[in-house]
């Protein structure tokens, strides 16, 4: 499943509970355990068909398990994305479990069993494709993050340390080094395109220090991507690129809209401080270099 697939799902089932809301949520409700299973099994059929379409149909080989390319193509920026897929495909189902009635443990582990679960299912598929194979490694990554929330919910200090990703269209070397081997990519599909995708691990700041003055809206992130250098070597893989290092600020979105405190102002609230908003930021590495905005 990839990012456009869960953030249907997380609003399909954000609006669907606004629809079927009740007061009565002390026991399991059979109607909310419905469209819950019904919303998730949607996308999931959906995120399937496209896969099995748009990916590698027609070019399955049998199962293998990666033969290390996975670790070089993008630097790893992609494996803090299987952990941002696991993190937010458990925070969904934890979400919805709550709604239908589940007590906090119980939602957060059945959270982290789907999306572990869902990792499990992405690198099966893997296993069949033709420039991949089974990543143990994206497998590790993606159950480390579904199993963040329970880390958090038994740790306070965990609490105050969350994770966020950032867009921006800033190159197009992954569009041309796929144009020159001969692959035409939509011009959409965002979800490949490490270069211009940056992630993010914020710190509160006030729980970690005793600053008397230091706004608790206002974090430090820490972020981590790769930039434009790659080019194609002489098996038309994508490699060469160096990681890039940051340091902002960061933006606590439901600290900054306290008054927006409506059941859906806190659901919108809360999925939006999954994206890291534009902040000054200095880049460290490969090289120093101070944005006064940076996405």
């Amino acid at each position: 499943m990839n990012f456009k697939s869960l953030f249907l799902v997380g609003f399909l089932l954000l609006f669907s509970q606004e629809i079927f809301s009740q007061k009565d949520t002390s026991k399991v409700n059979k109607k909310r355990v419905i469209i819950v299973g019904s919303s998730l099994g949607a996308t999931l059929g959906g995120s399937y068909w496209y896969i099995q379409n748009s990916w590698w149909s027609e070019k399955q080989i049998p199962f293998h398990f990666d033969n290390g390319a996975d670790l070089t193509y993008a630097l790893n920026v992609d494996k803090v994305g299987h952990f941002m897929g696991g993190l937010e495909a458990a925070d969904i189902f934890y979400s919805s479990m709550k709604w239908a009635g589940m007590n906090e443990k119980q939602s957060l582990w059945y959270g982290a069993a789907f999306g572990s679960g869902l990792q499990l299912a992405i690198e099966m598929k893997d296993a069949y494709a033709p420039y991949w194979g089974f990543s143990k490694w994206d497998l590790a990554l993606g159950s480390a993050g579904a199993l963040w929330p329970v880390a958090q919910y038994y740790n306070d200090d965990l609490k105050s340390i969350n994770f966020k990703f950032s867009y921006y269209k800033r190159s197009n070397i992954y569009w041309d080094l796929d144009k020159q081997r001969g692959k035409e990519t939509n011009k959409y599909a965002w979800q490949d395109d490490y270069p211009n995708q940056t992630y993010w691990v914020t710190f509160d700041v006030n729980h970690f220090t005793e600053s008397c003055c230091w706004p608790d809206w206002l974090n430090v992130a820490v972020g981590f991507g790769i930039d434009d250098s790659q080019y194609l070597d002489e098996n038309f893989t994508k490699t060469g690129g160096e990681n890039e290092w940051y340091i902002a600020f960061d933006y606590d979105i439901p600290k900054m809209l306290k008054k927006w405190d409506s059941p859906t102002g806190k659901k919108v609230k809360h999925w939006l401080n999954y994206i890291h908003l534009p902040a000054p930021t200095i880049r460290i590495s490969p090289k120093l270099e101070f944005y006064p905005l940076f996405l």
